[in-house]
């Protein structure tokens, strides 16, 4: 039997035989050919159905033959000319000798994928081609996954992942896994999700925090997690999402949280850098149907204060005191402004006020925090710290902040038994991907996304 190949043919293949699988995106007939669109993930190839003398319509199952069936295809590879525009590979076509549908459509498709997968360039040429609305789209998630635009984003989001586990591989990080079931929350908040435990009540995490600080103090030095983290927070806008993503990080600290901010920063610019490289196609893709301007960043972190950022606000206008954190309109604000001053759309954000921190952030003597916050293109992807390690006091900590200390009995215990010094940062993955393209929409970046609204499929 013949290998299966990729639709994106090679160009020695020409007068062989080759077998591909495939959707069928497009089929025409004329009295003497079909012309078939054969798509496999990111590419398309013409296949041609040749109506002689010996032709057999059931060998090449046409009755069967409608748009999205699945197929295999054997024939032999021809190149052409004129090319096929129409297609990736365009200077091939296959001379089909068999056709079998092995998955076909029993019933009419619920959108059009033909009219969802218009480019930006087709749509302004061709008024009458249908918008898909994206809630449609993602109830049926099975076809939109298969649409080229869908394909290179889900192509993005497996780079960005990759990038992160091998960048930190070769820092000597560790890859963990940490529980999702907790007995209660580390944040110490009330946007938990309660689920039945057997005989009790038990919540989802919405952090690895305390397990990411126990593996610290347990001696592994450097960690990190990609994993599932499960935030109740009841918004509507495409910014949040239920259930989504985090890359963290946690790590001994060697030198300052400085030292930390200049890490990090070094991933993102190792990430950036290598999708501009080995993704440079899927970009490509994604800016025909949405176009985005590529970001700006530069090899050292951009570091800001707090203080300075609210500087910058009062003197656009805006009412905020030194003790405030920033909400999305001031964000997008500074992240603005800092672009105009600096060239570039990430920066860092340090020294938040202890009363906008979590409770396990180091405080210094002059009631600055040991807190980073990263922006891209105006909106927050990361926050961290350095943590406290002092039992005492990260227990005076959690009762200033009014949260009762039998609550997190498990997440202070640890910290009786010699606790490096540590920092790390939660990473929003969906978020991140959504800042980096500016998509207005964050579901974008979720193969199946889950908000207040939306829990199917």
């Amino acid at each position: 039997m013949l290998p299966c190949r990729d639709c994106y043919l090679e160009d020695q293949l020409i007068g062989q035989e080759a077998r591909i699988r495939g959707f069928i995106s497009t089929m025409r007939t004329t009295r003497s050919v079909v012309f078939l669109t054969v798509r496999d993930r990111l590419d398309t190839v013409q296949a041609i159905i040749v109506k002689n003398k010996k032709f057999n319509e059931d060998l090449f199952s046409l009755k069967t033959l409608c748009p999205e069936c699945y197929v295999e295809c054997v024939g032999k590879v021809k190149g052409v000319n004129p090319l096929v525009f129409s297609c990736t590979k365009q200077n091939i076509e296959i001379e089909l000798s068999s056709l079998q549908v092995l998955g076909p459509v029993i019933e009419q498709l619920p959108f059009s994928l033909k009219d969802a997968s218009a480019t930006e360039e087709e749509r302004k040429e061709n008024e009458s081609i249908c918008a898909v609305a994206y809630n449609i789209r993602l109830d049926n998630r099975f076809l939109d996954l298969r649409m080229p635009q869908t394909q290179a984003i889900v192509r993005i989001m497996d780079g960005v992942m990759s990038l992160f586990r091998e960048y930190l591989r070769r820092q000597k990080f560790i890859e963990i896994k940490t529980t999702k079931i907790i007995q209660s929350g580390s944040e110490g908040g009330s946007n938990l999700f309660s689920i039945d435990y057997f005989d009790r009540k038990a919540f989802l995490a919405q952090s690895p925090q305390l397990y990411k600080q126990m593996a610290i103090i347990g001696g592994l030095k450097r960690v990190f997690e990609i994993g599932h983290v499960y935030r109740a927070e009841q918004s509507n806008i495409n910014r949040y999402l239920s259930e989504f993503t985090g890359l963290d990080i946690e790590m001994e600290l060697e030198g300052t949280y400085v030292d930390v901010i200049k890490f990090i920063h070094a991933i993102f610019v190792f990430i950036f850098d290598s999708l501009k490289g080995e993704y440079s196609r899927e970009l490509d893709i994604i800016r025909k149907y949405r176009s985005f301007e590529d970001i700006k960043y530069g090899k050292d972190p951009l570091v800001v204060s707090h203080k300075e950022c609210v500087d910058i606000l009062k003197k656009k206008g805006q009412n905020i005191s030194y003790n405030e954190d920033f909400n999305r309109e001031q964000e997008k604000m500074l992240g603005s402004e800092i672009k105009e001053m600096h060239g570039t759309d990430i920066f860092v954000i340090i020294g938040y006020p202890a009363s906008e921190r979590a409770f396990y952030t180091y405080v210094d003597e002059d009631g600055s925090t040991r807190s980073y916050d990263f922006i891209l293109r105006g909106e927050e992807i990361l926050s961290g710290a350095q943590r406290i390690t002092s039992y005492e006091k990260l227990k005076a900590a959690i009762l200033r902040k009014g949260i009762p200390v039998e609550s997190l009995n498990n997440y202070l215990e640890p910290f009786k038994f010699g606790a490096p010094p540590h920092a790390g940062c939660g990473i929003g993955f969906e978020r991140l991907l959504k800042s980096y393209f500016g998509f207005d929409d964050i579901r974008y970046f979720s193969l199946f996304p889950r908000d207040p609204n939306r829990i199917y499929p």
